[in-house]
């Protein structure tokens, strides 16, 4: 009976002093997991950019049968480089899938406006007199429907390139007058000058492709982005008639709209929001 008694005091003692002797005991820490970033679904967002010309943004000038002693050299151009460029600001929709832990593809939308331009001249003094050669280029907006195939170098950054359609205004002006007169009364120049003056404004359509990266902000459904597009609406043609010779002629011009563009802007994706799990 003695030895029962001792024996129970001594495991109720053993097990008053566990909690102590574990209190003791190093504890291991569990480390954080890293955030959970999500890229699936729709996101709208805005941006800002400045616009330049492509490399091949001129304009080829050239006149009908006789007028070769006309661009001889000394006299009226071959090409001039309005040069188009300034600022532009739109808003994009898009959606995303997220293939997987490092691939996405996507679609998206934008639509820009704001207006950029452009303009050269040129004065020659060909045989029959001084002339001065005019062109622009002006456009308002312009949009684009592209694909996205994206890879995730982080959990939060996207590195894409971009590539689809894109239509836009594209309005162009040329004219030939004597030096002095007013393109926008061909009355007052001489009978026996070429002048001459067309313009065209119409919705152009064509390519888009570029390169963008974003950063997802964490615990928040914004992402912030940069982006380069190179945009192509191809040639635009003019045809101006003269009526200092007879036959008439027409001079011709081949308009080029390709631009560069580099836009930053910032995208709300509505979804649940980066949750961090620890």
């Amino acid at each position: 009976m003695k030895s029962i008694f001792l024996g129970a005091i001594a495991l109720v003692s053993a097990a008053a002093a566990a909690p102590a002797f574990a209190a003791d005991l190093p504890v291991k820490s569990m480390a954080p997991v890293a955030p959970a970033y999500n890229w699936n679904g729709w996101y709208i967002g805005g941006n800002a950019e400045v616009v330049w010309p492509g490399s091949q943004s001129v304009t080829g000038y050239s006149g009908g049968p006789g007028t070769a002693a006309l661009f001889a050299p000394g006299g009226l151009p071959t090409s001039l480089t309005p040069g188009a460029g300034g600022y532009l600001g739109g808003a994009q929709i898009g959606y995303n899938w997220q293939a997987s832990k490092i691939w996405l593809v996507g679609l998206e939308a934008d639509i820009q406006g704001g207006g950029y331009k452009g303009n050269d001249s040129i004065s020659s003094n060909p045989a029959i007199g001084p002339l001065t050669t005019s062109v622009e280029q002006h456009s308002d907006w312009f949009g684009t429907v592209r694909g996205r195939f994206g890879l995730l170098i982080a959990p939060d950054i996207l590195f894409y390139g971009t590539g689809g359609f894109a239509y836009g205004q594209a309005e162009a002006s040329q004219s030939t007058v004597a030096t002095g007169a007013s393109a926008a009364s061909l009355a007052s120049c001489p009978n026996t000058q070429p002048c001459a003056a067309a313009s065209a404004n119409s919705t152009r359509y064509g390519w888009a492709a570029g390169a963008g990266y974003e950063i997802m902000m964490h615990d928040t459904n914004w992402i912030i982005r940069a982006e380069y597009l190179y945009v192509d609406l191809g040639v635009q043609l003019l045809a101006a008639k003269t009526l200092a010779f007879a036959p008439p002629v027409t001079f011709t011009s081949s308009n080029q709209w390709r631009e560069n563009m580099l836009r930053i802007g910032f995208n709300y994706r509505f979804g649940g929001p980066v949750v961090a799990k620890y």
